[in-house]
């Protein structure tokens, strides 16, 4: 060894003795002080009275008082001491990193606290033993009963509830069992009885209408006052129930880390996974497999978010799906989220979840949190911790507090306030600590704390553990009694006016090096792994030696700092502050002179970037960054490196969906960008000055946006295809967020035509443009498609993603000519070029064009949609558009509607899967309008039509809620969930509130006319043909032009029956040639192929015979319609025409007998499809037809 390494290593190890004899001889507070939790009573701490304890009678004080312990419990303690053994204590060196804190606080404070050495182990053992220091630990929550009960009752609620809508989860089918779907959908029932005040809507859900199955709690209070202690005071008694309690926190220091509080919850949770797969290997596995299936490719995204995931669940190998934009990526990442807790809320029972410090959450945790507690399938209990001063009305917190109470789902929501303590509260913790009766002497010493603290529990034990480490609060073990002077105490305590003070002059008397290490961890926010501070610790101390040497080094140095409560461990590896106070304590060591926060953070974030491997640096990309950013300038030798950084943390908060992550690095790398950046860093500045106009647009921050791309726009060297992502930002911005379809369809055209694929903008010459293609396109075969390789032409690829979207604007705007020609140019270029992520839903489309000459045709289209997108290797993002478009627009006009429900619920979980949150949406909308066609019955339909507008309105989606508000208010009048049956005004929508907002909205046209089908429908059904014939004739076949889907076949018989009806009655010619149309239209469809309007044709040829008097063709047209709907599951047609016929029967032949007859089937029609209002009403108005009940139990082929 050279003579410097021994210099060095003699060096090296007086520092290590100092600071074991640091440890040794320290004569302070050993309990390490929850984060904010002072006052918390373990459930295995000693009682008060186990406290070693002596009088205070020493006559040179002003304290005197009687202990109440004697010497024989301080013998005891001694004997305890000489027993213990420093094996027994030494924490077991093969526990897990990962293990969760939530098993170590089931160990002593001394398994909790890494030590090197023999001595320092016992010396702690000795000091949790001793009697002359005071017993923090052992103090129980004082002055939070109320709030303790009301805690404890809200657990017991929970537990309770969980209890009776307990699911039976099946373990061979991975999946619910019947009886659970009934109690799942009876809790959605419930839901939305409580969220839309409906008494009609509770009545169908009677047996769970009161029940709930999560529980939320929100604990306010300013610094200190003892929330997290309240929190964690029903610890105990969820692990005495067999649940789980797991705890995650914000950080300040990480305010621009989307999902950060989120994160360190999840290590929690992965930690409880990994002893489950030690002590359960059979449970686990089901556990995994679970999650593997049910959270599918998202659990890679998850394992991006949180990289200990990967090694706890062993994730296979598997396809990635990428992602397109920040919206699709946000709404994986959170699907991935929900499905995780979905399955571990069913595999560990009683989960309660607290988030500490929301006052610093990110926007994009806020919303996750929002969706996981209002998810009726993820059943916990949630606590949430803030400080009531740092979060105003303004705040989003603020807002998701008061949107919870004003809709409650699935859960109780419980508020909490706490404030500082009162002087008798203060004086019981006083006495406590101090094992004493009262008595003026510790009155006074208990006002004087009082004084100095408020009452700030945190601060009032700092206090105390000052005066006890400056030796103003001593004990006497001669006396066995604490004497104290107040006098002193208030003059030399008179400068602390805050925790923090006493905090950093508790710090001011700790060794250098442990100040060195304080310093350096408070960078690393509110929790750290050692190995981070292994790889900083030498570089930022210009120290060397081996890593054994070092790590015992750090080792000793954390032990100090847990011994000295500034930190406490949260697994074998990882540590946290023990409170947000000690951390801005430590943080202020940094000092103003330094310029030196800013160099010193420099420094750390630039020792990190060199020292830690490739895979590391990314896991920790984040904090490196911000600590590289903390300074106002960067050296120019440094700038190159801290540019790609700031473009990668950019990049990756992003892929987070952390839109103002990405604002604020973007901003940051542009910053550093040379002053001829366009020439100089031309990839570099386009890439963040795009990557940074899609934030924005997606925050709908639209003056900034503009800013950026307008600069991007502007430069002359930038092709069009380097644009094009600002192009597409802008005219997203156009059709989506302004609402102005047809400005987005000419901007889409302009963008073409400087791309190379031109358009005509004059309608005239599209009309011949998309007559031309439509006759030039050629439907290819199977083999065809097959064939077909992979479109590589980027610039051919971003016309294809123009087009898509601007085949949607010309749909929005009724552009049917621009339709047709784009649609058609999309399906050639497939099929010359190659296949795109475009290529299927562009088949799918024109499948749509092709249905107004051939149903099969139109078919065989969408199944080459279908086949595109196992071709394409990313063909899943497209699956939810491929899927409504193909199962709502084409197939239902040759394929049964009622094969076409499960195929659009499976589309809305694709869509969701992906974050295609838009198809999604499409997607069940259009389920609930094929239900209605197909007659589904309405109750549970009804619980499907609440459930999806919440998730609508939530994921605002307006322009398809607009649309889908009057099918769901239409189910519930068949319900009688309105005051006037005529009107669509009830738990959905009201009416005339409806019509003043579609007026605004792009969607008006479509969503008035969904408003006239439904007031037709409900017309019929409830007998006011005259308004239904008037809203036929104004409306005529507007519908059908304009959409061609199945609502038009809805709409189209029920203008029929209402036009036959008013024929008859009134014999006017209007109303005679518009049934007759009706008639004709409904066999040209037939005709075609579609084989859902079958039983149409005998039901209008038998109005249209009762109409001309013949009445043996009406009699036998009757029955046929009758069975034909009957027997294709339309049961609720069947139920139209049986009282059709029972009226015909009645007014125009006068077989009273028969009428009867066929009035009971149609109200067990009726009943069977689940409008028992409208069976009732023919009941009523129909008893004198029959003597007899009509039967009850009936059996229906229900849907």
């Amino acid at each position: 060894m050279t003579q410097h390494n021994q210099a060095h290593t003699n060096k090296s190890m007086r520092r290590k003795s100092s600071i074991r004899k640091s440890v040794a001889g320290s004569g302070r507070m050993v309990a390490v002080l929850e984060e904010d939790a002072p006052c918390l009573q373990a459930d295995d701490a000693p009682s008060p009275c186990e406290n070693a304890t002596a009088e205070l009678t020493d006559p040179n004080s002003d304290a005197s008082n009687r202990s109440g312990g004697d010497q024989h419990e301080f013998r005891e303690s001694i004997s305890d001491i000489s027993a213990s053994s420093p094996a027994k204590s030494r924490r077991a060196s093969t526990a897990s990193s990962l293990r969760s804190s939530s098993n170590l606080g089931n160990s002593s404070n001394s398994n909790r606290i890494r030590l090197s050495h023999a001595e320092s182990v016992q010396n702690i053992n000795v000091e949790k033993l001793t009697m002359n220091k005071l017993r923090f630990a052992s103090l129980k929550l004082h002055g939070r009963k109320k709030e303790t009960e009301i805690l404890r009752r809200s657990f017991d609620r929970f537990v309770n509830n969980l209890t009776d809508t307990q699911v039976s989860v099946s373990a061979s089918e991975g999946g619910e069992t019947v009886t659970s779907k009934r109690q799942n959908l009876a809790r959605r029932g419930s839901k939305l009885a409580r969220r839309r005040g409906s008494k009609k809507i509770a009545e169908l859900f009677p047996d769970l209408s009161s029940t709930n199955s999560s529980e939320v709690v929100f604990i306010s209070g300013e610094s200190g006052t003892g929330k997290t202690a309240l929190a964690e005071s029903i610890k105990g008694v969820v692990r005495r129930r067999g649940g789980l309690y797991i705890s995650g926190k914000f950080d300040l220091q990480n305010l621009r880390e989307p999902y950060y509080g989120i994160i360190s919850l999840f290590r929690q949770l992965c930690g409880e996974i990994l002893e489950l797969r030690r002590t359960n290997k059979d449970r686990y596995q089901e556990l995994r497999n679970s999650i593997i299936s049910e959270v599918g490719d998202e659990i890679l995204l998850l394992a991006n978010v949180v990289p200990v995931l990967e090694e706890v669940i062993e994730i296979p190998v598997m396809n990635v799906v990428a992602d397109h934009g920040n919206k699709e990526a946000k709404e994986r990442l959170k699907y991935g989220f929900l499905q995780f807790f979905r399955v571990t809320s069913r595999y560990f029972d009683h989960l309660v979840i607290v988030l500490d410090d929301l006052q610093w959450t990110d926007a994009l945790s806020i919303e996750l949190l929002d969706g996981i507690i209002s998810d009726v399938d993820i059943r916990i209990m949630f606590i949430g911790i803030y400080r009531s001063n740092e979060v105003d009305e303004a705040h989003y917190l603020s807002k998701t507090i008061r949107d919870m109470q004003d809709n409650r789902g699935d859960f109780e929501v419980t508020e909490l306030s706490l404030g500082n303590l009162d002087k008798t509260i203060c004086e019981e913790i006083v006495l406590q600590l101090l094992s004493v009766d009262p008595s003026a002497a510790t009155s006074r010493l208990a006002d004087l704390c009082y004084k100095r603290t408020a009452g700030n529990a945190f601060h009032l034990l700092a206090y105390l553990a000052m005066l006890q480490e400056e030796q103003l609060l001593e004990f006497n073990l001669g006396l066995f009694k604490w004497t104290w002077d107040c006098d002193q105490i208030e003059e030399k305590t008179a400068a602390a006016s805050n925790v923090v003070e006493l905090i950093l002059a508790k710090i001011s008397k700790q060794p250098q090096e442990m100040k060195n290490l304080l310093r350096l961890v408070s960078c690393l926010g509110a929790s750290f792994e050692k190995d981070i501070v292994l790889c900083a610790f030498p570089h930022m101390q210009d120290v060397n030696g081996d890593a054994t040497e070092l790590e015992n080094e750090v080792d000793d140095l954390i032990s100090l700092a847990i011994l000295e409560t500034f930190l406490e461990a949260q697994g074998d590896s990882r540590y946290c502050w023990v409170h947000d106070s000690v951390q801005a304590a430590a943080s202020q060591q940094l000092g103003e002179a330094e310029m030196n926060a800013y160099k010193f953070k420099f420094k750390l974030g630039k020792v990190l970037f060199q020292s830690l491997d490739e895979r590391d640096v990314e896991s920790n990309l984040f904090e490196i960054v911000n600590l590289l950013t903390s300074a106002e300038e960067c050296p120019e030798a440094d700038r190159a490196t801290l540019l790609s950084l700031c473009l990668k943390a950019a990049k990756k908060a992003t892929e987070y969906t952390c839109c103002d992550g990405c604002v604020s690095y973007a901003e940051k790398g542009i910053s550093l960008l040379p002053p001829d950046k366009w020439s100089q860093e031309r990839e570099v500045s386009l890439e963040l000055f795009s990557l940074i106009v899609e934030a924005y647009f997606s925050i709908a921050d639209i003056d900034k946006m503009k800013v950026y791309g307008d600069e991007v726009l502007q430069q002359s060297k930038l092709t069009d295809l380097e644009k094009v992502r600002v192009h597409i930002c802008n005219i997203s911005l156009v059709g989506g967020i302004m609402n102005k379809p047809r400005e987005a369809l000419d901007m889409s055209i302009s963008v073409l035509r400087k791309l190379g694929c031109k358009f005509p903008r004059n309608k005239l010459l599209q009309a011949r443009l998309a007559l031309s293609s439509l006759a030039a396109t050629k439907l290819p075969t199977e083999k065809d498609i097959a064939d077909l390789p992979i479109m590589d032409d980027e610039t051919r690829k971003a016309c294809m993603e123009i087009m898509v979207n601007a085949a949607t604007y010309s749909h929005h705007c009724n552009n049917v000519f621009a339709f047709i020609m784009i649609t058609a140019r999309m399906v050639r270029w497939t099929m010359q070029y190659g296949v795109d992520v475009y290529s299927a839903p562009a088949f799918a489309i024109f499948g749509i064009v092709k249905n107004s000459s051939s149903y099969k045709i139109g078919a065989q289209y969408a199944d080459r949609g279908f086949q595109l997108l196992d071709i394409c290797t990313v063909g899943k993002r497209t699956e939810s558009r491929v899927t409504y478009i193909s199962w709502f627009m084409v197939y239902p006009f040759s394929k049964p509607i009622h094969s076409t429900l499960n195929n659009l619920l499976r589309g809305y979980k694709a869509g969701m899967e992906i974050g295609d949150v838009e198809s999604a949406m499409w997607n069940v909308s259009m389920y609930i309008c094929s239900s209605i066609v197909a007659g589904k019955a309405l109750k549970p339909l009804a619980v499907d039509c609440i459930t999806y507008i919440e998730q609508m309105k939530t994921l605002k989606q307006d322009y398809i809620l607009h649309q889908t508000l009057p099918f769901a208010q239409g189910v519930l009048n068949m319900l009688g969930d309105a005051e006037d049956p005529l009107k669509l005004s009830g738990s959905a929508m009201v009416e005339e509130d409806y019509l003043v907002m579609i007026e605004s909205s792009e969607a008006r046209v479509m969503s008035f006319l969904h408003l006239q089908i439904f007031k037709s429908v409900i017309c019929n059904v409830f007998g006011d043909f005259e308004q239904g014939s008037k809203l036929a004739l104004e409306r005529g076949d507007e519908y059908e032009k304009k959409n061609g889907s199945p609502l038009a076949m809805v709409d189209t018989l029920h203008q029929g029956i209402s036009l036959y009806t008013m024929a008859r009655r009134t014999r006017e010619k209007k109303y005679i040639k518009a049934a007759k149309k009706v008639k004709k239209k409904v066999a040209t469809w037939v005709k075609k192929g579609n084989i859902n309007a079958l039983h149409y044709v005998p039901l209008l040829e038998a109005e249209d015979a009762a109409l001309e008097g013949k009445s043996d063709s009406a009699t036998k047209l009757y029955s046929r319609a009758i069975s034909s709907a009957a027997r294709s599951g339309f049961q609720h047609n069947a139920a139209l025409a049986s009282e059709r016929f029972a009226e015909y029967l009645l007014r125009d032949l006068m077989e009273n007998d028969r009428a009867g007859q066929y009035f009971q089937d149609s109200i067990q029609y009726y009943e069977g499809w689940g409008s028992d209002l409208k069976a009732e009403m023919l009941r009523k108005k129909y008893a004198h037809l029959w003597t007899d009940e009509i039967p009850q139990d009936i059996t229906v082929n229900a849907k």
